[in-house]
């Protein structure tokens, strides 16, 4: 009997939430089959199949009739998921098959399906991806104007039965539990929470409080500023360096003193107009508002790519320029303050706060303290399970970025509100730990764009600063704090839900207050801010909001009743290192000695020129960086540069045991070298292929290239990277500092088919010896592997990383790399380009 119950519980939960579900989470996916599935099966361990016909299900869709054959089911269900079930079966998707047709084949499209093929299946084990891409793409194909349905697709999908495993359906029940059973109780326990924190501020007069959802009493003005920015990130119009991007700032006009700044990031596919009601109404209060527009991942960027004009849907470098953007921003806000007298009259640049909204709202923690924790962001990503959160989906790009714990806070930033946060997977438990300002969290109780179990309310438990908010909007979704556009509707109408306008009047209200309380540090704000005002602005109020100042793990896992889902505080992974006794900077500030390693055999990193004289742009890099230390310890004398040599066996020994400060060359950036860290990335390269130019059968990389005799430096990623890939090559080692010139002699000598290295150092080799360039061949044109060059630094000295990566971005380092790259390999720009934004 228990067996039984436990049997219909499943059915309950996992049927009919599976197929009520899929018609929002067909919305992120989509060519041309022969005939449709006739019935689903699902597939239990012993003979027992399960058999719904899609003909029982359109009959339901369409008129509410339960046909025999659906009876068994139905009958495990109550009105409610019936309900449910009928909606999603028969909810129109508006998606036209030239927009289906370009998500389907973009990797966000291939990732979405691939994951719904895990359960999805053509034959019982068999990934269902490409018939699902076929089934969505002709669905949509043959759609009326009002769009397509789950039906359609089932109809449309190219095989006669749809298999689904019972043990993939409970793991993804497992899933699906963030979006029913646990949202439901993680809802429960912050009401919970709310009501506990009210009970002990029934001393506050609430009620008399002033309503900061009204404008304030200052006028103002508009005005745009440009800001350039030096890295390199991508657009709509393709790989950028030294971009530009346009700030909107309302000033309150009548000021008497300067005033707070308040910076704004709009989300992914937002621009920054969606928030001009937020600015508007805090410049009313006397607050500069100012919106950025993030170009790499804005609105146009969005359209551009689903119009398959683009192939990265978002590139990993935006989770580190974005921050980037704001803190460039309030480079030039210095600098106009500090140039015009108008403009120090008027803005403080000692109190700044920045807002951040979906995507925004990962770029507000980064500078509020959040580091991405690679490690952490691999153990998330690289998951079995399906994967419906899609900030997650956005937060996995970042995989791509070189594995390194990157630190863009800026201390500039007083204190942070997130709204709707992408980035529980991002930064996780130790990422959100370091957080050291106050920080207002805004959350929709139902939001499944960006999961809140997973984004917003763990993290918010994980948080260890103090003072911290948490205003979660009963029923809400990842738009309730904006006011509703008009004309939404479709699948975005399902998505934003409703009382958009009473969500964005207590966005307001807290908005103003908490910018009140912690930047002009007024505590008569601080009663705005607690439960109890929640409880009074709720009442009689269609949709209520509760806030609340601390959560504990214990209190979710108690209103779920048991352990959850997913554990809200996961495994702890490896430790940091413990700091040095005296920092890196100290010692140099003491000796006036930087000591830097060089090689000899990496030209154009490190080389001996011909006349035997060092050269490259490491031994450059080492002045200019001598210089600006000089400057920066603000020293009387010229800091000594002491350059030693280094080789691929005792580049890391050299860091690791103090003896350099640093190790500049060609250096794969990776996370297994104990005792060393990485500078942010000085250059990306590939590995590629140097054969003879006019072979008769020319080195394909797309072949397994059994018995092929290959080049390679030993004790290199490079290495690794055949061996792992060309198992059954003959690999021909080469070591030493000459290592690659004799592997470049081999190939003319016809000892190897061809010798694999990256791309830049064998074209600088090939320069350098004075080879006739035609002579050779290097492929393929896309990059083999995408190698991420820094600076080896220790593990166990932050400040000295992040002085060490201040450096890179700066005037003296771009003027030092656009001497050495800028016209040594034309192909240099393309390869960041594919991996940046692979």
């Amino acid at each position: 009997m228990a067996r039984t119950s436990r049997f219909r519980r499943f059915l309950q939960t996992s049927l009919a939430a599976t197929l009520a579900l899929g018609g929002v989470l067909l919305d992120a996916i989509q060519p041309c089959p022969s005939h449709g599935a006739e019935d689903i099966r699902i597939t239990t361990t012993g003979p027992l199949v399960l058999r719904v016909s899609v003909d029982d299900l359109a009959t339901f869709a369409e008129t509410g009739e339960i046909t025999p054959g659906l009876r068994l089911y139905t009958a495990l269900l109550n009105d409610a998921l019936l309900g449910q079930l009928q909606t999603g079966l028969s909810f129109k998707l508006p998606l036209d098959v030239v927009t289906v047709d370009n998500v389907a084949y973009s990797p966000l499209g291939r990732d979405v399906l691939f994951n719904l093929g895990k359960v999805v299946q053509t034959t019982p084990g068999q990934n269902g991806q490409i018939a699902l891409r076929a089934a969505v793409i002709n669905a949509a194909a043959n759609a009326d104007s009002e769009g397509w349905t789950l039906i359609d697709a089932l109809r449309a999908f190219p095989a006669q039965s749809i298999h689904i495993d019972l043990m993939d359906l409970l793991a993804l029940r497992r899933e699906l539990a963030l979006y029913f059973s646990y949202n439901r109780a993680a809802n429960a326990a912050i009401q919970a929470q709310s009501a506990a924190e009210a009970l002990t501020q029934t001393n506050l007069d609430v009620a008399e409080l002033p309503d900061l959802s009204q404008p304030g009493p200052y006028a103002f003005q508009k005005d745009t500023i440009t800001v350039t920015n030096p890295a390199t990130r991508q657009t709509a119009e393709g790989l950028t360096v030294n971009y530009d991007f346009d700030s909107d700032i309302y000033i309150p006009t009548g000021l008497s003193e300067p005033a707070p700044i308040v910076i704004i990031s709009h989300g992914f596919g937002d621009v920054k107009e969606s928030f001009t009601f937020l600015a508007e109404h805090l410049a009313s209060y006397g607050f500069i508002a100012i919106l950025p527009d993030h170009v790499g991942s804005d609105l146009a960027y969005r359209q551009t790519y689903l119009k398959g004009r683009l192939n990265t849907l978002l590139s990993p470098m935006e989770f580190i320029n974005r921050p980037q953007e704001i803190s460039y921003l309030i480079d030039r806000l210095e600098e106009l303050t500090a140039e015009s007298a108008e403009w120090a009259a008027i803005a403080d640049v000692t109190r700044i706060g920045v807002v951040g909204d979906s995507l925004g709202a990962s770029t507000a923690l980064a500078l509020g303290g959040a580091e991405i924790n690679y490690a952490r962001l691999v153990e998330n990503c690289d998951q079995e399970n399906v994967i419906f959160n899609f900030a997650l989906y956005l937060e996995c790009r970042a995989r791509f970025l070189p594995p390194q714990n990157y630190d863009l806070k800026d201390p500039r930033v007083k204190a942070v509100v997130a709204a709707h946060t992408v980035g529980g997977g991002l930064y996780g438990p130790e990422g959100f730990s370091e957080i050291d300002v106050p920080l207002l969290m805004v959350a929709g109780g139902n939001d499944i764009v960006s999961t809140v179990v997973t984004e917003q309310i763990h993290p918010f438990v994980w948080m260890q600063t103090a003072p911290k908010y948490l205003a979660m909007f009963e029923g809400g979704t990842h738009f309730t704090s904006k006011p509703g556009r008009d004309g939404a509707g479709g699948i975005f109408k399902l998505l934003a839900g409703e009382h958009r306008e009473l969500g964005s009047r207590y966005y307001k209200s807290l908005s103003v207050a908490f910018w009140n309380a912690h930047l002009r540090d007024q505590e008569e704000f601080l009663p705005y801010l607690t439960a109890r005002y929640g409880e009074l602005i709720s009442e009689g109020q269609p949709m209520a909001v509760d806030i609340i100042s601390d959560l504990a793990a214990s209190q979710l896992e108690a209103a779920y009743g048991g352990s959850t889902p997913i554990p809200v505080i996961p495994a702890a992974i490896a430790p940091r290192p413990a700091p040095r006794n005296e920092s890196i900077l100290a010692e140099i500030a003491r000796t006036g000695v930087l000591k830097v390693g060089l090689r000899k055999d990496a030209a154009p990193f490190g080389f001996l020129n011909q006349e035997d004289a060092w050269d490259g742009y490491c031994g450059d890099l080492a002045l200019s960086l001598g210089t600006y230390l000089t400057e920066h310890l603000d020293l009387d004398r010229p800091i000594q540069v002491v350059e030693l040599t280094s080789t691929l066996d005792n580049r890391f020994g050299l860091v690791r045991d103090g003896t350099v400060h640093l190790e500049c060359g060609p250096n794969t950036i990776r996370s297994d070298v104990a005792g060393i860290a990485f500078s942010n990335t000085i250059f990306v390269a590939s590995a590629q292929f140097l054969a003879l130019a006019g072979q008769a059968e020319p080195i394909n990389p797309n072949l397994p290239l059994a018995g092929v005799r290959l080049g390679v430096l030993s004790n290199t990623t490079t290495e690794q990277f055949v061996q792992t890939t060309y198992p059954n090559a003959e690999r021909v080692p080469f070591s030493g500092p000459e290592g690659r010139n004799q592997a470049i002699q081999a190939v003319q000598q016809g000892a190897i088919e061809a010798f694999v290295g990256d791309g830049i150092l064998t074209y600088a080799a090939l320069r350098l010896a004075g080879q006739p360039l035609e002579a050779f061949a290097l492929s393929p044109d896309l990059p083999l592997t995408c190698e991420f060059y820094g600076l080896v630094l220790p593990n166990n000295d932050p400040q000295w990383r992040t002085l060490v990566n201040q450096y890179l971005v700066s005037d003296s380092e771009n003027a030092v790399s656009t001497e050495w790259f800028a016209d040594l390999y034309p192909e240099t720009l393309n390869q960041a380009d594919f991996c940046l934004n692979r």
